[in-house]
Parts: structure tokens; C-alpha cells; sequence
């Protein structure tokens, strides 16, 4: 009965006050709708990362501008599951040739300057998302590891590939203790690869064995 209610005053506040477009179709999505959304097409000549979905798709884009913008995280419960078994999956593999192997997991960091200006990191929340199906700590989570210690331009579509990585060099700092671990790094988007490429070189330059990322669209 509280349900009918809520569900009748929700649809009520929703005619007065029409929810923003990103919104509306992000509340419409339910784990079966997103089990179907469109797999991404590779990232070019970067097969170690793994986007699940395709960003042209405006249900993505809408995930990815509510997430980003306005911290709404009503998704990630159910592409959390999913990005933890992309992960397993290929963790598994790497198990069976180094039983010894250690995990991290690190969210694409940003500057104190922008934290300061967004509240938080959408890469964190989306970490602790995969975190929440992690059941045997396969993954230690290490968002301190990987610090942004410069701050670089918003990327854009007008720049090029070769634009992003200069404004990046340089742009990351990571803890000696990543030596000898393989990092999962995480971000909401793939465009160039550029960001990603520059933390792993980062994470590598660091002693880490082996560096993957996982993102929610490409």
C-alpha cells in the first residue's frame, strides 16, 4: 500500500515538475535494459582496456552526464556486477600462471582544485561499486596509490590524440608500493585513451607488474 502511494505521489511530482531528460532515462533503466545495452568497439591499439558499453548509445551518455554531473549513482549497483566479473574474469587467467599475484584497484585520481570544484571523484564511486561485489577480496582498494599532481585542461573533442598526451605528461604521481601488483585502474569513459595511458605508464615507471582498466563506455 505505501508503495501505490509513493509510486502515485512520484508520478504526480513528475507531471509538475518533469524530471531533466538524463535523468528520466536513467530512472527507466533497470538491470535487464542495461544487460542490452550496445558493446563498445575496441579502443585502438590498447587491448588491456575494457569498456563495457558503446557511448554513442544515449542511454550511455546519459549513465555517464548523470553520474559525472550530478553524482546520481541509481546504475551502478547493477554495473558495478558487472564491471567486478569483466575484472574476475580476466584475473582468473592471470592466477593460473602467478598464484602469488596481488590485486589493486585505483580509480583514475583528480586534482584537490577539482574535487573542490565537483565534491567527488565519479571514478570512486564507481570503484566502490565493483568494491561491493568483491565477497573474497580479491582487490585492495587503493585510491591513495595514484595521486593527479597537475592539473591539465579539460579534454575536448577538437583535440587530438597528440594534444592529450602533452597536457598530460607528467600529470600523475604513484606510491612505490604499487611495486610487483597488478593494478586495475578505473575511469567512466575511454575517448583517445590518453588519461589511461598516462597512469599506467605512471603505475609502470612505479614498478607494478601489469596494468588493466576498466571503464563504464568507449
Amino acid at each position: 500500500m505505501l508503495k501505490s502511494i509513493e509510486k502515485i505521489f512520484s508520478s504526480i511530482l513528475d507531471f509538475i515538475l518533469p524530471p531533466r531528460t538524463n535523468f528520466a532515462i536513467v530512472k527507466s533503466l533497470t538491470p535487464e535494459k542495461i544487460d542490452t545495452l550496445p558493446k563498445p568497439p575496441p579502443v585502438d591499439g590498447m587491448d588491456w582496456i575494457h569498456p563495457l558499453f558503446h557511448y554513442r548509445d544515449n542511454r550511455v551518455k546519459a549513465i555517464i552526464w548523470e553520474l559525472k554531473y550530478r553524482e546520481n549513482t541509481l546504475p551502478l549497483e547493477h554495473i558495478g556486477k558487472l564491471l567486478y566479473e569483466e575484472i574476475v574474469g580476466l584475473l582468473s587467467d592471470i592466477v593460473l600462471f602467478d598464484s602469488d599475484a596481488k590485486f589493486l584497484l585505483i580509480p583514475i585520481p583528480i586534482t584537490n582544485e577539482r574535487r573542490g570544484e565537483r565534491g567527488y571523484n565519479q571514478s570512486e564511486l564507481i570503484c566502490r561499486a565493483i568494491i561491493e561485489n568483491d565477497t573474497e577480496r580479491i582487490l585492495l582498494y587503493a585510491p591513495q596509490w595514484l595521486q593527479k599532481i597537475k592539473e591539465t585542461p579539460r579534454q575536448s573533442h577538437s583535440q587530438s590524440r597528440e594534444e592529450r598526451i602533452k597536457n598530460l605528461a607528467d600529470s600523475f604521481e604513484a606510491n612505490p608500493q604499487v611495486e610487483g601488483k597488478y593494478v586495475v585502474l578505473v575511469d567512466d569513459v575511454v575517448t583517445t585513451g590518453s588519461t589511461l595511458s598516462e597512469a599506467r605508464k605512471t603505475l609502470l615507471e612505479a614498478g607494478a607488474r601489469d596494468v588493466f582498466a576498466f571503464t563504464i563506455a568507449h
